[in-house]
């Protein structure tokens, strides 16, 4: 290697900005052969109007492996990012009044204590 190679490169073209959705879409767009970023961006005066504020904060947890194929058998039908199923099915949820999760609730603890059964 010489130092030449270590010199900064200066970037060639203005790279567009996405939001968490949209880098994970053209990630799997991009796997696939097609690409949101190889398009030319938009103009500022223009960028400005369609941008959204979106304020995310990552979060771990864990899944079991066969919520992680269950997730990615949803992410393939769908389209969509995995942290955006996540975030419509809370939405979902929180939707309905206490009784209703309640209900809900006590009916997946009795689904998933038949299954630890079996």
């Amino acid at each position: 290697m010489s130092l030449a190679d270590l010199k900064k490169k200066v970037a060639g073209k203005n790279l567009k900005k996405l939001d968490v959705d949209e880098f994970i879409e053209d990630a799997t767009a991009y796997a696939q052969g097609h690409s949101i970023l190889t398009q030319p961006t938009l103009p500022a005066k223009k960028r400005k109007q369609n941008a959204r504020a979106r304020n995310f904060k990552n979060a771990t947890f864990t899944l079991s492996h066969e919520h992680i194929e269950q997730l990615n058998h949803l992410a393939e039908h769908t389209g969509f990012a995995k942290s955006r199923i996540l975030r419509l099915l809370i939405e979902q949820l929180a939707d309905h009044n206490d009784e209703d999760i309640d209900a809900l609730l006590t009916t997946l603890k009795k689904t998933s204590s038949n299954k630890t059964d079996n």
